[in-house]
């Protein structure tokens, strides 16, 4: 499971990043909000957040997680007791809050829970699956090579499945917003002629969707 942890105090991210790895978690951390925004579409299974860090704000970070996924657990951790903070946090789509000081047993608890709810293996259709742990894709148990870019256009599909990603959000997250982008389209044609089904639906004038 590849975690992201966004915490500026530099030993207490040392401390849950080596207790997590610990426990077999992959751990990427960031001390920085702006370093962290760069490589939040990196497939990630859960996303740990304080909301005071240097250069954009935890809450402005979990909008933009929610912005690219409905459905990756993101936990708070923070200082703060402000109610209305928190009660944004909430709103913004944070799934738990865990109020500093706190045990990093406790964290891992949390992250054991939201594991046992999300299933790892994605059913597309039939025997075509996606392994969220290992992020490979899977027909008829035999893997699909994809791409490094293929595999971020798809995984954005699934982590926005049953809505239209638009055009522009496929681009930023694929791209990661380089100024030489190739057209979206042949990116998509490559992707159809490794698929078994054609599950890539284009709405035009909007974006593109599972089906």
């Amino acid at each position: 499971m590849k975690l992201m942890l966004v915490e500026d105090e530099y030993l207490l991210n040392k401390a849950i990043k080596s207790y997590l790895s610990s426990l077999g978690y992959s751990v990427d951390g960031f001390t920085d909000g702006v370093a962290a925004l760069e490589c939040i579409a990196d497939a990630y299974d859960l996303f740990i957040l304080d909301i005071d860090i240097p250069n954009i704000s935890g809450i402005e970070l979990l909008e933009e997680i929610r912005r690219l996924y409905i459905n990756v657990p993101i936990i708070i951790i923070s200082a703060t007791i402000d109610m209305g903070m928190i009660t944004q946090a909430y709103t913004k789509g944070c799934n738990d809050y865990l109020k500093k000081p706190f045990d990093i047993k406790e964290l891992a608890l949390k992250i054991e829970a939201f594991t046992r709810q999300v299933s790892k293996m994605v059913n597309i259709k039939e025997e075509l699956v996606y392994d969220k742990e290992r992020h490979i894709l899977l027909f008829k148990e035999e893997m699909i090579v994809l791409t490094k870019l293929e595999q971020k256009f798809l995984f954005t599909l699934l982590e926005n499945r049953d809505r239209v990603v638009s055009h522009e959000l496929l681009e930023s997250v694929v791209w990661e917003n380089s100024e030489k982008q190739p057209h979206l389209r042949q990116l998509v044609n490559r992707l159809r002629k490794k698929l078994p089904f054609d599950i890539i639906e284009n709405r035009v004038g909007e974006g593109y969707i599972l089906s």
